[in-house]
């Protein structure tokens, strides 16, 4: 095998990839990268039929990630009981997703809780429960993402939607329990730390 093999497998595996993401931009991303490394195969191969449609799709990945950059995401929010019937239908669609993350979590916890759904771009696309106590902690029971927008723009509106919400004074601080791995790496990055009791803790 010769390094234009190389580079045409490395090109098949990177296009592979990309076509497993749930994210679109990381799907635009590694496809462009991917795109790119198949024309210079197909340039270096001779196989200019290749060149030219992997070249084209560079361009269209290229013009999507540009569009994307300038489109700034609106978010919004909307609170509901825990009887409400799009909750229901909302949970049930996604609850096996959701116990992946959120072991613990029942049905049963929406009662007693607040309970809210953020938009982003007038889609429902995180469901959080929390539970704000005397003592300045908000005590987050689920904070739920859909797979498609699992980045780090809805867990910077949460936490500017807490500080907003947080009286003056106080030990104000957001709590959660993790019982998963990825989620503890995704606190993690929002500027949570963990405690001496497992729990991850953010002063806002």
């Amino acid at each position: 095998m010769n390094y234009i093999d190389i580079i045409g497998y490395v090109a098949s595996i990177l296009v592979a990839i990309s076509l497993t993401m749930s994210q679109i931009l990381k799907l635009r991303v590694i496809n462009f990268v991917g795109a790119v490394t198949f024309a210079i195969y197909g340039y270096l191969f001779g196989a200019y039929p290749i060149l030219i449609v992997n070249t084209f799709i560079a361009i269209i990945n290229i013009y999507y990630l540009f569009k994307m950059y300038k489109t700034k995401d609106q978010f919004d929010q909307f609170e509901v009981s825990g009887d409400s019937t799009y909750l229901n239908r909302f949970f049930l669609h996604y609850k096996d997703d959701i116990q992946l993350f959120f072991t613990d979590f029942k049905y049963e916890d929406f009662e007693g809780n607040k309970v809210k759904f953020i938009l982003r771009n007038m889609r429902p696309v995180n469901l959080i429960v929390y539970n704000e106590q005397e003592n300045g902690i908000t005590d987050i029971i689920l904070d739920y993402t859909i797979a498609e927008y699992r980045d780090f723009l809805n867990g910077k509106y949460l936490i500017s939607m807490f500080q907003s919400m947080a009286t003056e004074g106080g030990n104000r601080q957001l709590v959660s329990k993790v019982t998963n791995e990825a989620h503890g790496k995704y606190l993690s990055r929002l500027g949570f730390s963990k405690n001496d009791s497992g729990l991850f803790v953010k002063k806002i």
